[in-house]
């Protein structure tokens, strides 16, 4: 079996988009600027910096081909690259770093870049109009879209176990305020006591302070104090193995990523494949992979790169408030029209396996 290099063999991402869906030997070899990134940590206390993760360089083996996602590699293997949003990621460091990244994008020996997203693949080609255009011509031709394959967990609707008497909604993510919770448990708030077939499941370690919604402790107490204030209707779990995160989803009715602010979204992959359809936001890649046919969609305030519009204050408090707005008339729908459920959970279902088909690997 052919012997691939890789630099994270437990990353999310990689597992998702790339152990997926090679049938190779991988191999992990550390490099380079890996022993910069412990170093840095030794020293500063910083953990993950993207500029010691989007770089490779291995001075030993300079043969074996490598496949890795958002990092470049500077040496002459043959290699491959995934990525989320663009190309060099590097964070905060002098533009000539990112001059060098590039030219290994333009190199021979770089044999394909692929998008994760239609919408990560237009975001690269606009960043090299802009800032690198005499590049154009021989990355692009190397460039094309793969979603993550996701393989149908459940064979069809009649595989679910669903309470009779309870309409059951999971939300699965870390960072539970970046997916939309502090609108989701507000909406929750008003209508479990008018709505008492609602069961909410939260699976987060209930991170605030992230850079889209800049929740504070006081957003992670009042969101504490709606999940005591109804312990019959809502579940919290800080953390689950993945099969058990899987086991939950079939036997869930309706899936939820209303986020602010996610490069892709693969918990809406995991639920569909449950048969569950989604409550999504439209930004980014979203749109790719759910419509109204197979879920609901919220449509929120956007960039025209598909990023939500929350540059400032003024605008977060209207994202906010647009999207507690739509999550209360979408879970009312819900409440009012339960048999859509079936019906969107049937079509999401078909959706998963046509789009596995198409997924899965060259070699």
């Amino acid at each position: 079996m052919e012997k691939i290099i890789t630099n994270n063999p437990t990353g999310y991402p990689e597992i998702r988009n790339i152990f997926n869906r090679y049938t190779k030997e991988f191999i992990c070899k550390k490099d380079l600027f890996d022993l910069g990134m412990r170093l840095s940590h030794k020293l500063t206390g910083r953990g993950y910096q993207p500029f010691w993760k989007g770089l490779y360089y291995n001075f030993k083996d300079q043969t074996t081909p490598c496949i890795f996602f958002n990092t470049i590699n500077l040496g002459k293997n043959p290699w491959t690259i995934y990525f989320e949003t663009t190309l060099p990621r590097l964070g905060k460091t002098p533009k000539a770093f990112y001059d060098f990244a590039v030219k290994q994008l333009a190199k021979e020996n770089c044999k394909e870049i692929i998008a994760i997203s239609q919408c990560a693949y237009d975001m690269q080609i606009e960043y090299l109009k802009q800032e690198y255009p005499e590049y154009m011509d021989v990355i692009k031709p190397k460039m094309k879209v793969q979603l993550p394959p996701q393989e149908p967990l459940i064979k069809g609707y009649s595989e679910k176990k669903l309470p009779k008497d309870k309409i059951v909604f999971t939300i699965v993510g870390a960072d539970f305020f970046r997916k939309g919770g502090k609108e989701l448990l507000q909406v929750f708030d008003e209508l479990i006591p008018q709505n008492p077939q609602l069961q909410l499941n939260i699976v987060s370690s209930m991170k605030y302070g992230d850079y889209a919604t800049h929740t504070t402790v006081t957003d992670y107490d009042n969101a504490l104090d709606i999940i005591a204030k109804f312990p019959n209707h809502i579940k919290l779990y800080n953390s689950l193995p993945n099969t058990e995160v899987l086991d939950l989803l079939k036997n869930t009715h309706v899936g939820l990523l209303p986020t602010w602010a996610d490069s892709f979204g693969y918990s809406v992959l995991e639920s569909q494949a449950t048969g569950c359809p989604v409550i999504t936001t439209d930004i980014r890649a979203l749109p790719e992979v759910n419509n109204n046919d197979i879920g609901w969609v919220i449509s929120v305030p956007k960039k025209e790169n598909g990023n939500a519009l929350i540059d400032n204050q003024a605008k977060k408090k209207r994202f906010s408030h647009i999207l507690y707005e739509n999550l209360s008339l979408t879970i009312l729908d819900i409440i009012n029209n339960p048999d859509s459920i079936k019906l969107k959970s049937i079509n999401t279902l078909n959706a998963i396996k046509l789009r596995y088909e198409v997924s899965l690997p060259q070699g």
